[in-house]
Protein backbone atom coordinates (compact mmCIF):
# COMPACT_ATOMS: atom_id res chain seq x y z
CA UNK A 1 0.00 0.00 0.00
CA UNK A 2 0.91 3.93 -0.62
CA UNK A 3 3.96 5.08 1.77
CA UNK A 4 2.10 8.77 2.50
CA UNK A 5 -1.36 9.87 2.23
CA UNK A 6 -1.77 13.38 1.12
CA UNK A 7 -3.97 15.84 3.29
CA UNK A 8 -5.82 18.45 1.87
CA UNK A 9 -7.34 21.00 4.59
CA UNK A 10 -9.54 24.22 5.27
CA UNK A 11 -11.98 25.23 7.88
CA UNK A 12 -14.81 23.08 6.95
CA UNK A 13 -12.68 19.66 5.65
CA UNK A 14 -10.20 17.47 6.09
CA UNK A 15 -9.45 14.76 2.68
CA UNK A 16 -7.02 12.49 2.40
CA UNK A 17 -5.75 10.91 -0.86
CA UNK A 18 -3.00 8.47 -1.16
CA UNK A 19 -1.16 6.68 -4.16
CA UNK A 20 -2.43 3.65 -4.12
CA UNK A 21 -5.34 4.07 -6.80
CA UNK A 22 -5.16 8.10 -6.50
CA UNK A 23 -7.86 7.40 -4.16
CA UNK A 24 -9.82 9.86 -2.21
CA UNK A 25 -9.92 7.72 0.97
CA UNK A 26 -11.20 10.36 3.66
CA UNK A 27 -14.00 13.25 4.08
CA UNK A 28 -13.57 14.84 7.68
CA UNK A 29 -16.70 17.23 8.23
CA UNK A 30 -15.15 19.52 10.88
CA UNK A 31 -18.27 21.21 11.67
CA UNK A 32 -20.01 17.80 12.68
CA UNK A 33 -16.92 15.52 13.67
CA UNK A 34 -18.00 13.23 11.55
CA UNK A 35 -16.33 10.95 8.33
CA UNK A 36 -18.53 10.85 5.46
CA UNK A 37 -16.93 8.64 2.59
CA UNK A 38 -16.99 4.79 3.61
CA UNK A 39 -13.81 3.72 5.80
CA UNK A 40 -13.19 0.64 3.66
CA UNK A 41 -13.89 -2.34 5.78
CA UNK A 42 -12.61 -5.40 3.76
CA UNK A 43 -15.19 -7.45 5.82
CA UNK A 44 -17.73 -5.40 3.81
CA UNK A 45 -16.22 -3.86 1.07
CA UNK A 46 -12.67 -2.66 1.03
CA UNK A 47 -12.94 0.55 -1.07
CA UNK A 48 -13.49 4.19 -0.49
CA UNK A 49 -13.74 5.69 -3.81
CA UNK A 50 -11.69 3.88 -6.52
CA UNK A 51 -10.74 5.18 -10.05
CA UNK A 52 -12.50 2.75 -12.47
CA UNK A 53 -9.72 2.96 -15.78
CA UNK A 54 -9.47 1.81 -18.59
CA UNK A 55 -12.95 0.10 -18.22
CA UNK A 56 -16.34 0.44 -16.34
CA UNK A 57 -17.65 -2.96 -14.89
CA UNK A 58 -17.26 -6.17 -16.17
CA UNK A 59 -16.43 -7.31 -20.10
CA UNK A 60 -18.24 -10.93 -20.78
CA UNK A 61 -16.66 -13.43 -19.35
CA UNK A 62 -13.80 -10.64 -18.12
CA UNK A 63 -12.85 -10.96 -21.77
CA UNK A 64 -12.96 -8.41 -24.83
CA UNK A 65 -11.78 -8.12 -28.02
CA UNK A 66 -9.68 -5.17 -29.88
CA UNK A 67 -8.91 -5.27 -33.30
CA UNK A 68 -8.88 -9.37 -34.20
CA UNK A 69 -6.78 -9.77 -30.72
CA UNK A 70 -8.47 -11.10 -26.79
CA UNK A 71 -7.40 -9.40 -23.95
CA UNK A 72 -8.88 -10.49 -20.28
CA UNK A 73 -9.10 -7.64 -17.90
CA UNK A 74 -11.26 -7.57 -14.54
CA UNK A 75 -14.04 -5.85 -13.29
CA UNK A 76 -12.86 -1.86 -13.69
CA UNK A 77 -9.92 -2.17 -14.64
CA UNK A 78 -6.50 -1.92 -12.95
CA UNK A 79 -5.84 1.58 -12.14
CA UNK A 80 -7.19 1.33 -9.19
CA UNK A 81 -4.98 -1.05 -7.75
CA UNK A 82 -1.68 0.26 -9.41
CA UNK A 83 0.67 3.01 -7.67
CA UNK A 84 0.96 6.25 -8.66
CA UNK A 85 3.27 8.37 -8.77
CA UNK A 86 3.00 12.17 -6.89
CA UNK A 87 3.15 14.77 -9.37
CA UNK A 88 2.46 17.76 -7.22
CA UNK A 89 1.14 18.52 -3.80
CA UNK A 90 -0.14 22.06 -2.50
CA UNK A 91 -2.40 23.46 0.59
CA UNK A 92 -5.55 22.85 -1.77
CA UNK A 93 -4.59 20.66 -4.74
CA UNK A 94 -2.97 17.65 -5.58
CA UNK A 95 -2.37 15.47 -8.54
CA UNK A 96 -1.58 11.71 -9.12
CA UNK A 97 -0.08 10.26 -12.21
CA UNK A 98 0.24 6.62 -13.98
CA UNK A 99 1.20 5.72 -17.14
CA UNK A 100 1.40 2.00 -18.79
CA UNK A 101 3.85 -0.05 -17.83
CA UNK A 102 4.55 -3.83 -19.73
CA UNK A 103 1.90 -5.63 -17.41
CA UNK A 104 -0.56 -3.14 -18.17
CA UNK A 105 0.28 -3.31 -21.94
CA UNK A 106 -0.77 -7.35 -21.71
CA UNK A 107 -4.16 -6.85 -20.28
CA UNK A 108 -4.95 -3.13 -22.51
CA UNK A 109 -2.44 -2.56 -25.72
CA UNK A 110 -2.48 1.36 -25.53
CA UNK A 111 0.21 3.54 -24.16
CA UNK A 112 -1.64 6.12 -21.91
CA UNK A 113 -1.08 8.50 -19.13
CA UNK A 114 -4.00 9.11 -16.77
CA UNK A 115 -3.57 12.00 -14.48
CA UNK A 116 -6.05 12.63 -11.01
CA UNK A 117 -6.59 15.24 -9.38
CA UNK A 118 -8.45 16.69 -6.27
CA UNK A 119 -9.40 20.59 -4.94
CA UNK A 120 -10.58 21.47 -2.26
CA UNK A 121 -12.98 24.52 -2.12
CA UNK A 122 -15.11 25.41 1.27
CA UNK A 123 -17.32 22.16 1.04
CA UNK A 124 -16.63 21.19 -2.40
CA UNK A 125 -14.02 18.64 -3.61
CA UNK A 126 -13.64 19.07 -7.25
CA UNK A 127 -12.09 15.72 -8.58
CA UNK A 128 -10.22 16.28 -11.89
CA UNK A 129 -8.82 13.41 -14.35
CA UNK A 130 -7.05 13.88 -17.38
CA UNK A 131 -6.34 10.96 -19.95
CA UNK A 132 -3.59 11.34 -22.36
CA UNK A 133 -3.06 9.46 -25.46
CA UNK A 134 0.78 9.91 -26.41
CA UNK A 135 0.85 7.51 -29.17
CA UNK A 136 -0.50 8.48 -32.97
CA UNK A 137 -2.80 5.73 -32.97
CA UNK A 138 -6.56 6.50 -31.60
CA UNK A 139 -7.50 4.63 -28.68
CA UNK A 140 -10.57 3.31 -26.72
CA UNK A 141 -11.31 3.46 -22.76
CA UNK A 142 -13.83 4.31 -20.13
CA UNK A 143 -13.15 5.92 -16.93
CA UNK A 144 -15.59 6.42 -13.68
CA UNK A 145 -16.16 7.16 -10.15
CA UNK A 146 -17.14 5.12 -7.34
CA UNK A 147 -17.50 7.17 -4.26
CA UNK A 148 -19.23 5.41 -0.63
CA UNK A 149 -21.13 7.75 1.11
CA UNK A 150 -21.32 6.20 4.64
CA UNK A 151 -24.23 7.03 7.20
CA UNK A 152 -24.11 10.01 9.30
CA UNK A 153 -23.80 8.15 13.44
CA UNK A 154 -27.36 7.00 14.57
CA UNK A 155 -28.49 6.60 10.78
CA UNK A 156 -29.13 3.84 8.28
CA UNK A 157 -29.55 4.25 4.55
CA UNK A 158 -33.14 4.12 5.12
CA UNK A 159 -33.03 7.83 6.71
CA UNK A 160 -31.78 8.67 3.01
CA UNK A 161 -34.01 10.31 0.16
CA UNK A 162 -32.63 10.89 -2.91
CA UNK A 163 -32.68 14.30 -4.57
CA UNK A 164 -33.09 13.96 -8.16
CA UNK A 165 -32.41 17.61 -9.28
CA UNK A 166 -35.08 16.72 -11.46
CA UNK A 167 -38.87 15.01 -11.84
CA UNK A 168 -40.81 12.77 -13.92
CA UNK A 169 -39.20 9.29 -14.92
CA UNK A 170 -36.16 8.21 -15.28
CA UNK A 171 -34.45 5.29 -16.83
CA UNK A 172 -32.24 3.12 -15.91
CA UNK A 173 -30.25 -0.06 -16.77
CA UNK A 174 -28.97 -2.66 -14.50
CA UNK A 175 -26.74 -5.36 -14.59
CA UNK A 176 -27.54 -8.67 -14.08
CA UNK A 177 -26.22 -11.04 -10.64
CA UNK A 178 -23.41 -12.20 -13.50
CA UNK A 179 -22.78 -8.07 -13.99
CA UNK A 180 -23.58 -7.52 -16.76
CA UNK A 181 -26.11 -5.15 -19.05
CA UNK A 182 -29.27 -7.59 -19.55
CA UNK A 183 -31.81 -5.29 -21.30
CA UNK A 184 -34.60 -7.11 -19.83
CA UNK A 185 -34.23 -5.74 -16.46
CA UNK A 186 -34.15 -1.98 -18.13
CA UNK A 187 -36.83 0.23 -16.19
CA UNK A 188 -38.02 3.68 -15.08
CA UNK A 189 -37.91 4.99 -12.02
CA UNK A 190 -40.81 7.27 -11.04
CA UNK A 191 -38.95 10.21 -9.32
CA UNK A 192 -41.61 12.33 -9.07
CA UNK A 193 -40.76 15.83 -7.80
CA UNK A 194 -37.29 14.58 -8.23
CA UNK A 195 -37.21 13.00 -4.49
CA UNK A 196 -37.05 9.79 -4.29
CA UNK A 197 -37.00 7.76 -0.10
CA UNK A 198 -34.65 5.24 -0.32
CA UNK A 199 -37.15 2.67 1.51
CA UNK A 200 -36.24 -1.23 1.93
CA UNK A 201 -36.76 -3.23 -0.95
CA UNK A 202 -35.02 -0.26 -3.18
CA UNK A 203 -32.28 -2.50 -3.99
CA UNK A 204 -33.97 -5.87 -3.73
CA UNK A 205 -35.17 -6.16 -7.90
CA UNK A 206 -32.26 -3.56 -9.21
CA UNK A 207 -29.19 -3.88 -7.67
CA UNK A 208 -27.64 -1.24 -9.28
CA UNK A 209 -29.65 1.40 -11.10
CA UNK A 210 -27.80 2.73 -14.07
CA UNK A 211 -29.50 6.01 -14.88
CA UNK A 212 -28.49 6.44 -18.74
CA UNK A 213 -28.91 8.98 -21.40
CA UNK A 214 -27.05 11.93 -19.54
CA UNK A 215 -30.00 12.65 -17.70
CA UNK A 216 -28.62 13.57 -14.05
CA UNK A 217 -26.75 16.35 -13.58
CA UNK A 218 -26.92 16.25 -9.69
CA UNK A 219 -27.58 14.11 -7.53
CA UNK A 220 -28.01 14.25 -3.75
CA UNK A 221 -28.26 12.48 -0.51
CA UNK A 222 -30.86 14.25 2.30
CA UNK A 223 -30.86 13.05 5.58
CA UNK A 224 -33.92 14.51 8.16
CA UNK A 225 -34.68 16.53 4.81
CA UNK A 226 -32.03 18.19 4.28
CA UNK A 227 -28.87 17.87 1.90
CA UNK A 228 -26.13 15.87 3.40
CA UNK A 229 -23.62 15.07 0.13
CA UNK A 230 -24.20 16.17 -3.25
CA UNK A 231 -22.20 14.97 -6.72
CA UNK A 232 -22.57 17.00 -9.56
CA UNK A 233 -21.70 15.51 -13.19
CA UNK A 234 -22.61 17.60 -15.66
CA UNK A 235 -21.15 15.99 -19.19
CA UNK A 236 -21.77 12.17 -17.51
CA UNK A 237 -23.71 9.95 -19.38
CA UNK A 238 -24.06 7.43 -16.67
CA UNK A 239 -24.44 7.60 -13.45
CA UNK A 240 -24.63 4.58 -11.12
CA UNK A 241 -26.20 4.35 -7.74
CA UNK A 242 -25.41 1.30 -5.52
CA UNK A 243 -25.10 0.06 -2.33
CA UNK A 244 -23.48 -3.30 -0.41
CA UNK A 245 -26.47 -6.21 -0.46
CA UNK A 246 -28.05 -7.23 3.01
CA UNK A 247 -24.89 -4.60 4.90
CA UNK A 248 -26.21 -1.71 3.16
CA UNK A 249 -23.64 0.25 5.48
CA UNK A 250 -23.24 3.25 2.54
CA UNK A 251 -24.58 4.54 -0.63
CA UNK A 252 -22.38 4.99 -4.03
CA UNK A 253 -23.05 8.14 -6.43
CA UNK A 254 -20.95 7.20 -9.35
CA UNK A 255 -20.41 8.96 -12.53
CA UNK A 256 -19.32 7.05 -15.09
CA UNK A 257 -17.92 7.62 -18.72
CA UNK A 258 -18.61 3.75 -19.80
CA UNK A 259 -20.76 0.88 -18.62
CA UNK A 260 -20.27 -2.91 -18.29
CA UNK A 261 -20.93 -5.58 -21.28
CA UNK A 262 -23.69 -6.41 -22.93
CA UNK A 263 -24.75 -9.84 -21.55
CA UNK A 264 -23.06 -12.25 -24.62
CA UNK A 265 -21.02 -8.83 -26.14
CA UNK A 266 -18.48 -10.50 -27.93
CA UNK A 267 -17.86 -7.78 -30.37
CA UNK A 268 -14.47 -5.19 -31.12
CA UNK A 269 -13.96 -2.76 -27.72
CA UNK A 270 -15.07 -0.49 -30.28
CA UNK A 271 -18.26 -1.21 -30.71
CA UNK A 272 -19.32 -1.74 -26.87
CA UNK A 273 -21.67 1.14 -25.53
CA UNK A 274 -19.94 3.66 -23.60
CA UNK A 275 -16.76 3.60 -24.70
CA UNK A 276 -14.78 6.82 -25.16
CA UNK A 277 -12.53 7.73 -28.43
CA UNK A 278 -8.94 9.26 -28.03
CA UNK A 279 -7.91 10.54 -30.89
CA UNK A 280 -3.77 10.13 -31.11
CA UNK A 281 -1.62 12.60 -29.65
CA UNK A 282 -5.15 13.60 -27.78
CA UNK A 283 -6.28 14.15 -23.90
CA UNK A 284 -9.89 13.68 -22.66
CA UNK A 285 -10.73 15.79 -19.20
CA UNK A 286 -13.56 15.18 -17.29
CA UNK A 287 -14.27 16.44 -13.75
CA UNK A 288 -17.12 15.72 -11.20
CA UNK A 289 -17.81 17.84 -7.93
CA UNK A 290 -18.53 15.97 -4.63
CA UNK A 291 -20.29 18.80 -2.39
CA UNK A 292 -19.89 18.15 1.65
CA UNK A 293 -23.36 19.78 2.49
CA UNK A 294 -23.28 18.68 6.15
CA UNK A 295 -20.48 20.75 6.98
CA UNK A 296 -22.44 24.22 5.85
Amino acid sequence: MSEKKQVLENEELLIEAEPFGAELVRIFDKKNGQDMLWEGDPAVWGRHSPILFPFVGKSFENKYRLDGREYSIGQHGFARDMEFELISAGKDEVWFGLSDTEETRKKYPYSFRLEVGYRLDGCRIHVMWKVKNPSDQEMYFMIGAHPAFRTPAGKTIYDYTFDFHRGGKLHYQSPDSDGYRDSSMDGELDAGDGKTALTKGFFQDVPTYIFDRGQLETVSLLVDGRPYVTVECKGFPYMAVWTVEATHPFVCLEPWYGRCAQKGFEGDLKEREGVQRLQGKGEFSAEYVISADAAR
